[in-house]
């Protein structure tokens, strides 16, 4: 247990270690995520759809459609792209939360299961998230989704997605979102924040493994070179939805989360705040906490106020 820092008990025994994406490392993790996840395999509240779809380049990806029992038609749709450093698969709690967003939130969930580095380098995942995007905006006639209630979200690296997405569908003028959920949001690859250099030895994601993982995802690019969307809090912010973005204490990535709530105020976006205390980068892997449990029901707070319909 680390005594460094002032980590609720909750998450004070969480592993402290630093992540090597070499392939074998990554395939390693990857089959342990798959068989956890095998192994808490359950049964769902709700009605679950595979689907594979067609990415820029051509190459498939997956995504799984989470829709609640007896949601009425034209309903609202979380699309989420999920944690992992950008090169590791869901895990069982990913999946756990999002059927709880959509059955308190009263929408459907696009999983978005995107392709993962090191052996598909940025822009591999995030063409796949922002085709699943077209995507639903396509056939939202045949998924039952109203166009106007449209939103992205994710935790971590998906964080980064979710939030590099809404920039390009703004871009793109594809549809207008009406909300991005971010989660403890990688948002920054010039890993300069304090917390960014100072979190070195924190539990479960410090900086070193950080400054890994963005010269994983960004290794067909040169040293420090941000190509558009990939680090959002490099993006233009302006005309971005209703926001949510949530931080943990002894996280790398809380200064670039609290730049990224300042830069978007600073354009007059309204954004839902969430600085959690004596926690750490995935500490709601602790369902149980009570401070898990907060941010859950804040989460849930920001996506039913997101798809309260607009009065005319």
């Amino acid at each position: 247990m680390s005594t460094k820092y002032n980590i609720h008990p909750d998450f004070a025994r969480f592993p402290v270690f630093t992540f090597k994406f070499s392939p074998l490392i990554v395939g390693l993790m990857n089959l342990l995520i798959k068989v956890t996840r095998w192994l808490g395999k359950r049964s769902f509240t709700l009605n679950t759809q595979e689907h594979t779809l067609v990415s820029a380049d051509g190459s498939p990806f997956k995504v799984i459609v989470m829709t609640p029992h007896d949601l009425p038609k034209s309903a609202p749709v979380l699309l989420y792209y999920h944690g992992g450093g950008f090169a590791l698969t869901y895990a069982s709690n990913h999946l756990q939360n999002c059927e709880r967003y959509a059955n308190d939130a009263r929408c459907i969930v696009v999983f978005v299961d995107y392709r993962l580095a090191p052996k598909h380098p940025f822009p591999c995942a995030f063409d796949d998230s922002y085709a699943a995007l077209e995507w639903v905006v396509k056939e939202s006639d045949k998924l039952g989704i109203d166009p106007s209630r449209i939103a992205v979200g994710g935790d971590s690296a998906g964080g980064a997605l979710a939030a590099g997405v809404a920039q390009k569908a703004r871009d793109e003028q594809l549809v207008t979102l009406c909300g991005q959920l971010l989660i403890y949001p990688v948002l920054d690859n010039s890993c300069c924040t304090p917390s960014a250099t100072d979190f070195v030895d924190v539990p479960l994601w410090n900086a070193i493994s950080n400054r890994r993982m963005w010269e994983m995802y960004l290794s067909q690019y040169s040293h420090q070179e941000t190509p558009l969307y990939a680090a959002p809090g490099h993006g233009q912010l302006r005309d971005l939805p209703l926001s949510y973005v949530e931080t943990a204490e002894f996280d790398p990535l809380r200064d670039e989360g609290l730049n990224y709530i300042a830069a978007l105020q600073a354009e007059n976006t309204e954004v839902v705040t969430n600085e959690t205390r004596q926690t750490v980068h995935g500490y709601d892997g602790n369902a149980k906490s009570s401070i898990a449990k907060q941010s859950m029901l804040e989460r849930v707070e920001f996506l039913q106020q997101a798809f309260a319909p607009v009065a005319d």
